[in-house]
């Protein structure tokens, strides 16, 4: 833990832990990515608070894809305790192409499925701009995707 000394007029010191960012995901680069890999990386995305550059980096349209991200997050519609996200087989994969079913609940709304892409990018595999795009129009999400 590090701690920082804030100095305030007078002679008052006070000692404050540094709150910590949440930690990034590592990267999946394995060469065909692993069910366990895809689900920690979806709910490191949708499921778990971490910051917009790490999110980012698991996702094919970067920084500009992030907000579906951090949209899903806030609203916590797919996350505990409302609801939870699974990635099942079958699977596919084509070189640097792998697919997977997403199972998606939230109580009071309906189960969503989908097949989920992902794209190996530069030795990672990310989640394609195609899935999140889907994801967006799933949910409803009153945004555009063009990233």
């Amino acid at each position: 833990m590090v701690a920082v000394a804030v100095v305030t007029t007078g002679a008052s010191v006070v000692n404050a832990p540094v709150a910590a960012a949440a930690p990034g995901l590592l990267p999946i680069t394995s060469e065909v990515p692993t069910l366990d890999e895809l689900n920690a990386q979806v709910d490191f995305l949708i499921e778990e608070p971490g910051s917009d550059e790490a999110k980012a980096a698991q996702m094919e349209g970067g920084m500009r894809a992030v907000v579906v991200a951090r949209t899903l997050y806030n609203l916590g519609w797919y996350r505990a305790p409302l609801g939870s996200n699974d990635i099942t087989g079958p699977e596919t994969h084509n070189g640097n192409v792998h697919t997977a079913k997403l199972v998606s609940k939230s109580v009071g709304k309906p189960t969503l499925q989908a097949t989920v892409v992902w794209k190996r990018i530069d030795g990672a595999w990310k989640l394609s701009n195609s899935s999140v795009c889907e994801g967006v129009r799933a949910v409803g999400l009153p945004m555009a995707c063009d990233f």
